[in-house]
């Protein structure tokens, strides 16, 4: 999903991609939210993903990040789920292309094959810059976290 990497430079009026993913992960700390980024994330397997992720949080919340490392990403993970909240409308801060916001995880009565069952339900909401990204395709990269989310192991092949 190449589009949700790019951003509008409004000076040179043109549409500039990115040659990484500079991952954005909103981070509450005592001194307010923060936006640490993982510069090219997309070269990182899951499970190195998941570790820099929690370093990278862990010295957020310490205050030990330099400036460099809270500017310059070009997509954010947010998950306000941990405030107890299902949805929220996120907002993108230039130069990203996008957001992706994720909510609690919460048991819900779900049809599955024509029967009720109770199952594990959360919420994602996704803003982009209609700028750089066409709906279809921001819809489509949705559909595959979605799908992601639902089947984990499709995970798996990605690393």
């Amino acid at each position: 999903f190449p589009q949700l990497n790019a951003h509008v430079d409004t000076a040179g009026q043109r549409i500039v991609q990115s040659r990484g993913v500079h991952l954005g992960i909103a981070t509450q700390t005592d001194r307010g939210l923060v936006v640490p980024v993982l510069r090219d994330a997309q070269r990182l397997t899951t499970a190195d993903l998941a570790a820099e992720l929690a370093a990278t949080t862990a010295a957020a919340r310490a205050g030990t990040l330099p400036p460099a490392r809270l500017t310059g990403g070009t997509f954010t993970l947010n998950n306000y789920g941990v405030f107890g909240v299902d949805g929220s409308t996120p907002i993108i801060n230039h130069p990203e292309a996008a957001l992706l916001g994720i909510g609690r995880i919460v048991d819900k009565p779900w049809v599955v094959d024509g029967s009720l069952a109770v199952r594990k339900v959360t919420q994602l909401s996704l803003t982009f810059d209609h700028r750089v990204c066409d709906g279809g395709v921001a819809g489509g990269f949705l559909r595959h976290v979605a799908d992601c989310v639902e089947q984990p192991a499709l995970l798996i092949a990605h690393t």
